[in-house]
């Protein structure tokens, strides 16, 4: 009943609603009921690449959120996944909006890190990371947790260069930002 892929994309933004509600053990539910529809389809040898993009989107929500939740080996996992997933597909996308591939895997690794205290990974992945063809959601995410790295390591400078860098690009949501 209806297109899977828009199901799993639907389910892609639900996570998204719950995380940000940081009601986690619904995203986890809503993940892995993605992740149960997905998976086979993007697991075989003639994935598409807007499959492989919903995957790999999917796996990046499920590793942010259990980061969130303190589940470092589960997060770590999670991200090593979607590496694995943004290799294969090889490029960045924007299939079903979800901003797919190396870039994106690379800017969670560094919310991942950051969530899980590991300010110095964080900095080291995002070193040298170039962005600025990403869209300004992704790019003031990733500015914001350069600055929380930067914070955790006092470095307030840094941080305020990085917020100030996230404010000029996507000034509301940088405000809005706890």
């Amino acid at each position: 009943a209806g297109d899977p892929l828009a199901i799993v994309a639907g389910h892609f933004r639900m996570a998204h609603t719950f995380s940000g509600l940081q009601r986690y053990d619904q995203a986890d539910r809503v993940v892995e009921s993605a992740l149960a529809v997905i998976g086979p389809m993007a697991e075989g040898p003639d994935a598409t690449p807007p499959v492989l993009s919903l995957y790999g989107a999917i796996t990046l929500t499920d590793a942010a959120n259990k980061a969130r939740e303190g589940r470092r080996a589960d997060a770590r996992a999670a991200i090593e996944r979607a590496q694995a997933i943004g290799r294969r597909l090889g490029e960045d996308r924007n299939d079903f909006d979800t901003e797919f591939g190396p870039t994106n895997v690379k800017i969670h690794a560094v919310t991942v890190a950051v969530d899980l205290s590991d300010a110095g990974e964080a900095l080291d992945i995002a070193e040298g990371l170039d962005v600025s063809h990403m869209s300004p959601e992704r790019q003031g995410r990733f500015y914001l947790d350069v600055a929380r790295a930067h914070a955790q390591r006092e470095q307030i400078g840094d941080a305020t260069a990085a917020l100030l860098r996230a404010e000029a690009i996507a000034p509301e949501q940088t405000l809005g930002h706890p």
